[in-house]
């Protein structure tokens, strides 16, 4: 993938993080008081950005350039800090897989892990420093919500991978 359609691709998934944050990440906070549905709304893009782009930073930017958006569209929305934070942890940890997202049991489960680690991330940093909750409570209540939230963001992410990958929507646009 030329450099151009990479920057473009960051800008569409940098777009749909925001976009997802405004709309479903609220609801789920709104309708349970927990955090899970903001995780879908982080970690589905960033799935979908290393399934489609698979290179390191890509990512990152994602994360940063939508938690900004979203903070832009939304000022109150600090806890896009504690995303764009764990948009770089999920980046860096990618870097075990080669930012290669597949569909073997094996990057399943490790990919999964990676979410879970860097949702727990997430979850401390909005936990202990933007709720104002104590580094107890971070690491023993939100972190482990926001874990959750992981969880279910790679339940919905993963199907929807296997059916991108089967339309060949990647050799369509010529990403690989």
């Amino acid at each position: 993938m030329n450099k151009t359609k990479h920057i473009a691709f960051i800008g569409i998934f940098s777009g749909l993080w925001a976009a997802l944050n405004l709309t479903i990440g609220p609801l789920g906070f709104t309708l349970f008081r927990l955090p899970i549905f903001c995780d879908v709304a982080s970690y589905f893009p960033l799935l979908v950005t290393v399934w489609f782009i698979r290179r390191y930073g890509s990512a990152t930017a994602v994360g940063v350039l939508g938690a900004l958006v979203t903070l832009f569209l939304r000022p109150g929305s600090t806890q896009m800090i504690g995303f764009a934070v764990s948009a770089a942890v999920f980046d860096l940890l990618m870097l075990l897989f080669r930012h290669n997202v597949s569909f073997n049991i094996k990057s399943v489960v490790g990919v999964s892990l990676i979410v879970l680690v860097s949702a727990y991330v997430a979850g401390f940093i909005i936990g202990a420093f933007i709720m104002m909750g104590g580094i107890g409570w971070a690491l023993t209540v939100w972190g482990p919500w926001h874990a959750v939230g992981g969880l279910l963001s790679v339940i919905v992410s993963y199907p929807i991978l296997v059916a991108l990958e089967k339309s060949g929507v990647k050799k369509a646009v010529g990403a690989q």
